[in-house]
């Protein structure tokens, strides 16, 4: 089926799929155009022997693993190579940032006008960045998209433009709606074609370029899990369709999982995605979808056969290998399916799984929960810090390194520490991790989760644990973030407080509730809380530091003292300047803190060790995201009061300061609608108002 798919950014990410998604060799690739927008050129184009810029080629060496749930060096793995290339390319810049009437590189590249392609409008945008560059690219999107509404250049498809990220941590539909709520238009109506926003809960490669036009894919994330906003069968059912493409599962064999509400049960769901993809793959509607899908693979036999040879010289490294541009394909050529057919709605029952809501729908309309999933229960967050803090301390020079991480290095093996091999390793990391990743962060999922989700669902405890398998052993120990939760006293603690912050009106009140407490129980972090802690903590380093898709991944590293040392090692220290720390810092510990700051924990007590490695990361950084251990701020809060909390995605930075005030922001529309406010409009102007 026709798609066409816009990739932003210049990361290793994009370098991907450009590779796999580019080659058109590949059946599975005819009839998909695409695009990469990015900031600059140099990765994606190339100059050809006429002086023209093109776009340029990308080979992707793929270590496939035999199961992606334990990848290990000892398991069979075998390789694949991928070779392809972007359709277009187009580079932003200062342009987009001023107001024109001429469109932009990036409206080019959202509406498909003037693009060399011929793929439309686009039916998919995918942000391929770090976290710390989703709300200025969500910005730029934002500014497109009003532009083109308003001159009606997004096509008249009734399929919504699906807008993301591979990688849902930091709050990404927060920042959503940040971006589109600042840069709506005073005259904005509406959106002539729909919008829809998903976000992964996952990474799904391991992969790393060092050289332009070459990246290795190490591994694949074992899980598919997505959020897609709004919460309806025809969002989720365009939005399978459209990521599944994207991310190859017909090849792979994964399955793209719902988050949410309306998710399975096994990620705290009721299961209406289930129902909803029973009915429609058996439905008519689906069969005019496999005609489309047929025909686009019959037409890609002759894609295959022009491109075979060129392919396969670049696969082989071939210095007679010509770059050529692929084949240009019609988007509207792939459809063969009669128009009348394709509006003809499909027949009962999935006319009435379409048009109907379930009432996990209605509970949770722009599917909040589902992103909340993805935000708290990403894994790079909890690992990278903790590893950060271990890897860079120096036992004989504790002074030196607590000022910036400075420690010696050997590199008689490797020009820097692996990452995950050396650092995971260090029993400090598998100590760090589980303290705040099997007790800490469960404090905080198991609160919130009983404050936003309805009675008896847990979509957002239902994930924790990171991968699977951590997830498996955490619940046969006991320590579930329920049973965490409850262990601590903090989720009882905090419903508490929310009950007084809304049920009672004065101090005085507070003061006779305490006194009717008889047993005063134990509330809080303490020693013991996490069973088998130390078997946990040596299991955790163990596996990070044998994990076959994790070994390669160096240490991000400045050199301070290249001169080596009689015994051969050098002077480094870690690089604050990559997402290992923009990233995972402050769009991902800080969101802990500042929610825990709202539930109303004691943080120096009951988030004690993500304090230890914030305020130990944030003083190589040279930031204050939360304020410094001292007894002159016992009387301050630790998150709103930091003087770089804005430079956080901790909810107050988002102008959040309580739970009552969390529920309503989340409540916002996240393209910037005001639905409500235009049904208020037309009942002012209404002939019954008026005659009042």
């Amino acid at each position: 089926m026709a798609q066409t798919t816009l990739l932003m950014g210049g990361s290793n990410g994009t370098a991907t799929l450009t590779a796999i998604l580019g080659d058109k060799s590949n059946a599975a690739n005819a009839y998909h155009i695409l695009r990469v927008a990015t900031r600059s050129g140099d990765k994606y184009l190339t100059t050809n022997a006429d002086g023209v810029a093109e776009p340029r080629t990308w080979r992707c060496e793929e270590k496939r693993h035999i199961s992606d749930l334990i990848a290990a060096d000892f398991m069979p793995t075998r390789r694949i190579v991928h070779v392809g290339r972007p359709d277009s390319v187009f580079v932003y810049g200062g342009d987009d940032d001023v107001d024109s009437n001429d469109l932009s590189p990036l409206e080019k590249a959202i509406s498909g006008v003037g693009a060399p392609d011929n793929g439309g409008p686009v039916d998919l945008i995918v942000l391929c960045c770090p976290v710390s560059a989703h709300l200025s690219l969500l910005r730029r999107i934002s500014k497109a998209l009003y532009k083109l509404n308003a001159l009606n250049l997004l096509g008249t498809s009734s399929s919504p433009i699906l807008i993301g990220t591979l990688y849902g941590a930091g709050g990404f539909d927060w920042m959503s709606r940040i971006a589109f709520h600042k840069g709506r238009p005073d005259n904005f109506m509406g959106w002539h074609r729909p919008l829809a926003l998903f976000c992964l809960k996952a990474f799904p490669y391991l992969c790393k370029s060092l050289k332009v036009g070459e990246v290795t894919l190490h591994g694949r994330f074992p899980q598919i899990q997505v959020a897609v906003s709004p919460s309806d069968a025809k969002t989720r059912t365009v939005a399978k369709r459209i990521l599944d493409r994207l991310l190859q599962n017909e090849d792979t064999g994964k399955q793209l999982e719902f988050l949410g509400l309306s998710g399975p049960e096994s990620v705290g769901g009721d299961g209406t995605w289930g129902e909803e993809e029973r009915v429609i793959m058996a439905g008519e509607w689906n069969g005019v979808q496999q005609g489309i899908k047929a025909n686009s693979a019959a037409s890609a036999v002759m894609i295959a056969a022009r491109t075979k040879q060129q392919i396969q010289s670049a696969k082989d490294h071939s210095s007679s290998a010509v770059a050529l541009p692929p084949p240009v394909v019609s988007s509207h050529s792939a459809v063969s399916v009669p128009v009348e057919q394709q509006r003809t709605a499909p027949a009962s029952p999935t006319l009435d799984l379409l048009m109907t809501h379930s009432l996990s729908d209605h509970a949770d309309p722009s599917s909040s929960l589902a992103f909340i999933t993805c935000t708290l229960n990403s894994t790079n967050q909890i690992l990278h810090p903790c590893i950060l803090v271990a890897l860079f301390r120096d036992h004989n020079n504790e002074a030196r390194s607590d000022v910036d991480g400075t420690i010696p290095w050997n590199p008689v093996n490797t020009a820097f520490p692996r990452f995950y091999a050396d650092g995971a390793a260090k029993p400090e990391a598998g100590v760090l991790i589980t303290k705040i990743a099997g007790a800490e962060m469960y404090f905080v999922i198991d609160a919130l989760e009983r404050l936003l989700s309805p009675r008896g669902y847990e979509p957002i405890s239902a994930l924790h644990g990171g991968e699977p398998m951590g997830r498996m052993v955490m619940n046969y120990l006991g320590n579930s973030p329920s049973e965490l939760g409850a262990r601590s006293g903090l989720t009882m603690d905090s419903l508490k407080k929310e009950w007084e912050s809304t049920f009672v009106n004065s101090a005085s009140e507070k003061a006779d509730n305490v006194g009717d407490e008889t047993v005063e129980e134990e509330v809080g972090n303490r020693p013991g809380l996490i069973n088998k802690e130390k078997i946990l903590a040596k299991l955790m380093s163990y596996g990070l530091s044998h994990n076959g898709r994790l070994n390669a991944v160096l240490s991000p590293c400045i050199v301070v003292d290249d001169k080596p040392s009689e015994d051969g090692t050098i002077l480094i220290k870690p690089n604050p300047n990559t997402r290992f720390f923009t990233d995972d810092t402050q769009h991902g510990l800080c969101i802990y803190l500042g929610l825990a700051e709202l539930l109303g924990f004691d943080l120096e007590r009951d988030m004690k060790w993500t304090l230890y490695v914030v305020r130990r990361l944030q003083r190589w950084m040279g930031k204050e995201f939360v304020l410094p251990e001292s007894s002159e701020n016992s009387t301050k809060q630790i998150v709103s009061d930091a003087k770089d909390m804005m430079e956080t995605s901790a909810p107050q930075a988002f102008g959040v300061r309580s739970i009552g005030e969390l529920r309503q922001f989340l409540k916002l529309d996240m393209f910037g609608d005001l639905k409500y406010e235009r049904a208020k409009d037309r009942l002012l102007q209404s002939g019954l108002v008026s005659k009042l």
